[in-house]
C-alpha cells in the first residue's frame, strides 16, 4: 500500500503518514480509523491493545444515550500522582441531549471525547475532587492557554498551563497551591493526553 493511497484514506496528507513511519507516533485523533481500515488484516493486539482494555473504536448511540469511552486512572489534581493503568479504558453511556450540549460547546468531534476521574483539590473551584471531566483527546500539545491532562516525568496531572515567551506557566486554581514552569529543555518529558473541556456538573472549563 502506498503512502498516498493510506493518507487518502485517513483524510490526512501524504507527509502526515512519513511521519507516523518516521516517528513511530500516530496521532491519536486517527487511531480509531486507523485500527479500523487494518480491522481485516490485524487485530488489536498489532498495535499494542489487549482486549480487556475494552478498546471499541466506534462509538456507539443507543436509545438516546451515546457510549463513551472512560479512563481507568485518577488523574492527579493534588500535588501529582503516578500515572497508573495506562490506556485501561472503560465506558460510561451518557444522554445523547448532554453530549451534544458538550459537543456544540466545545466544538470537538465526537470521537474525540473521553471521561476522566478527578483526585485531588488544586484545581477547586473550576474541579473538585471526584469530579468527571470530559477531555479532548486530539489535543496533544499544548496549543493555547488552558486546563490539561498531562504527564510530566513520571507524574500526571490536570493543570491550568499558560503559554510564556520562553516556557510553559503550569497554575492551580486553588491559590493554596504554588505554580511551576516548564522549560523548552523540559519539553521534552511532557505528554499531553488532552485538553479539558468540560466539568460533569455541566460546565464548560
Amino acid at each position: 500500500m502506498s503512502k498516498v493511497t493510506l493518507a487518502r484514506a485517513m483524510e490526512i496528507k501524504p507527509p502526515s503518514v512519513q511521519d507516523w513511519i518516521h516517528h513511530g507516533r500516530v496521532a491519536k485523533s486517527r487511531l480509531g480509523a486507523l485500527f479500523q481500515y487494518f480491522s481485516d488484516v490485524v487485530g488489536p493486539e498489532h498495535w499494542g491493545v489487549r482486549e480487556e482494555w475494552g478498546y471499541n473504536p466506534s462509538l456507539r448511540i443507543v436509545d438516546g444515550m451515546v457510549t463513551l469511552p472512560q479512563y481507568d486512572l485518577k488523574a492527579a489534581a493534588g500535588p501529582g500522582r503516578y500515572l497508573e493503568a495506562q490506556l485501561r479504558v472503560g465506558a460510561v453511556q451518557v444522554c445523547q441531549d448532554i453530549v451534544a450540549r458538550i459537543l456544540r460547546n466545545s466544538g470537538v468531534a465526537l470521537a474525540s471525547l473521553a471521561l476522566v476521574t478527578v483526585a485531588g483539590d488544586s484545581m477547586e473551584p473550576t474541579i473538585n475532587d471526584g469530579d468527571i471531566v470530559v477531555i479532548d483527546r486530539s489535543v496533544e500539545t499544548i496549543d493555547r492557554d488552558g486546563v490539561y491532562l498531562f504527564t510530566f516525568g513520571d507524574e500526571t496531572f490536570i493543570k491550568r498551563i499558560q503559554r510564556m515567551p520562553k516556557s510553559l506557566s503550569v497554575n492551580s486554581d486553588n491559590g493554596l497551591y504554588k505554580g511551576w514552569e516548564i522549560s523548552p529543555e523540559e519539553t521534552s518529558s511532557l505528554h499531553v493526553h488532552g485538553r479539558v473541556i468540560w466539568a460533569w456538573l455541566g460546565k464548560p472549563i
